[in-house]
């Protein structure tokens, strides 16, 4: 039997009486104490496989037992989130990232386990939550405003500031139902953006949007960061994870597989689906198997690739500033004139470079049918931390005909970059020299400069 405590209410997405569970204590000050705590949480859902529509397969289904899965989305995570920090959860598809702040916010009862709340906290989790599809834009940023705790002398206010920061003015009085997606998570956003809350919970806010947006977002970040305000970021965009987030959380299969500073955890992160991801790449490149996104007529195909440093020692990471070459092994089909031959560069679905041999000014040659060849494609490795997906193509040199294009042909991991933020490592240096101090100017007019020592 779950503890039900009571707390008194909170003028955000509490109520007077918390889910079995979760424990939440407003508190005007919650600095010297942790935001959140989880404590051996567990959660698992049972998923039907069996859908019963008429009243015979119900009937029938008393008499036989339902096919049934259990899917454990949470198994015994314990973590704690410090007040005034920037926190990410990062993790793929399915390991428990959305439940976890679900519980967090109190939206679903944990099986086992406790988590304690300490303030008010504002959820920003699906889209449209608390939302009333039938309500306009402006009496549903209302209603929600109300919920989430808006005092009602600034009601008013706060609502304008919202749809203004949602560019959604034009749409004050449009239904909801007639607006994007794009446009009720920008409003969803903005909304919760407004409420006095100490913690707020955040899932993929970056996901949806346009780059305006989305460069909004990133100041309204820079400035909650600048509060200490304390934020929960679930996000795939590993590039903003490292730029706000303090500590990380990494979650696998339900199990928190690491935590630590954002840097330590989501290099670890990108090494382990580097290991991952290369070991799909070899067994793709087994005689019988083939590549999920692959296209083109096989008059030329690639079988093999290669990275590794100018002097021939094979690599998966590298160093920012590092050369790197890809050795790409060809299987001809057919007899092709001087196709032409690129490479696609990519951090997660960011395109970060991509150059082909004809742009290079270098053409390739003829290629007999039945030949087995090798090229390649040297670069400097000017890039910040991160793991990066290589897609390689080849074509008809006339026509544009693909004969073979790969997604995710192979990887690579960058590490010890400088860079703080962005994508390109530019190797920058920096000099302080001496000041230097004018003399008065001689008999011909000219001004020469002294250096000043110290």
């Amino acid at each position: 039997m779950w503890r039900r405590r009571r707390s008194r209410p909170a003028p955000c997405f509490s109520s007077a009486r918390s889910p079995s569970g979760v424990s939440r204590f407003a508190s005007s000050n919650i600095s010297r104490m942790n935001a959140i705590e989880v404590r051996h949480v567990s959660k698992t859902f049972r998923i039907p496989h069996e859908r019963h529509t008429t009243l015979v397969e119900r009937l029938l289904s008393l008499f036989r037992p339902p096919a049934v899965e259990t899917l454990a989305a949470l198994d015994d995570v314990t973590l704690e989130v410090p007040a005034g920090q920037f926190v990410g959860v990062i993790g793929a598809n399915g390991s428990g990232k959305s439940t976890l702040l679900k519980i967090m916010a109190g939206l679903l009862v944990p099986d086992g386990g406790d988590v304690q709340v300490n303030g008010t906290l504002s959820p920003l989790l699906e889209l449209g939550l608390g939302f009333n599809n039938e309500l306009t834009v402006h009496e549903n940023v209302a209603l929600y405003g109300a919920v989430l705790g808006y005092p009602r002398k600034e009601m008013a206010r706060r609502v304008n500031e919202a749809i203004a920061f949602a560019e959604l003015e034009r749409f004050r009085d449009a239904k909801l139902k007639n607006l994007s997606s794009g446009m009720l998570v920008r409003l969803g956003f903005a909304t919760a953006l407004r409420a006095d809350a100490d913690i707020l919970l955040l899932d993929e806010v970056l996901a949806v949007g346009d780059a305006r947006f989305q460069a909004k977002c990133v100041d309204v970040f820079m400035e909650l960061k600048r509060q200490r305000k304390t934020i929960v970021l679930v996000s795939h965009d590993l590039i903003a994870v490292q730029r706000f987030c303090e500590q990380v959380f990494w979650l696998d299969g339900g199990r928190l597989a690491k935590a630590g500073g954002a840097a330590e955890v989501v290099n670890y992160y990108l090494y382990i689906s580097q290991m991952q991801g290369l070991r799909s790449v070899r067994a793709a490149q087994e005689p019988e198997a083939e590549f999920e996104s692959r296209w083109g007529d096989g008059r030329i195909r690639f079988v093999e690739s290669h990275l590794e440093t100018e002097d021939g020692t094979a690599r998966t990471r590298f160093r920012a500033g590092d050369r790197a070459v890809l050795r790409l092994v060809v299987e001809v089909q057919g007899d092709c004139e001087q196709p032409v031959f690129g490479v696609i560069l990519r951090l997660g679905s960011h395109v970060v470079y991509s150059t082909n041999n004809g742009v290079l000014g270098t053409p390739s040659r003829a290629f007999a049918a039945g030949e087995r060849a090798e090229v390649c494609f040297a670069f400097a490795v000017g890039l910040a931390n991160g793991h990066y997906s290589v897609n390689v193509g080849v074509a008809d040199r006339v026509d544009g005909t693909i004969h073979d294009w790969i997604n995710d042909f192979t990887d690579f991991i960058v590490d010890d970059s400088h860079s703080l933020e962005g994508i390109a490592d530019l190797d920058a240096e920096f000099r302080c020299a001496p000041s230097v101090a004018a003399e008065a100017p001689g008999p011909d007019g000219v001004v020469s400069m002294r250096t000043r020592t110290s």
